[in-house]
């Protein structure tokens, strides 16, 4: 499914930084899916919860997890 790929891509991402930060441009994102931008924004606030951890962080196009 395409929220698993997206998910597990956002996964990388975090496990790749020092800092545990994913920088994401919705759009640029959605691009290399080749999804809509709204299901990067379903993957993020149905999966990158805090409940499950997260804290996502909204500046402007960038979403900071």
């Amino acid at each position: 499914r395409m929220s698993d790929l997206i998910t597990k891509e956002i996964i990388r991402m975090l496990n790749e930084s020092e800092e545990n930060i994913a920088e994401i441009q919705r759009n640029e994102f959605a691009g290399l899916f080749g999804c809509a931008p709204s299901q990067i924004n379903y993957v993020l606030s149905s999966r990158f919860t805090p409940e499950h951890g997260y804290i996502i962080k909204a500046e402007g196009e960038a979403e900071v997890l």
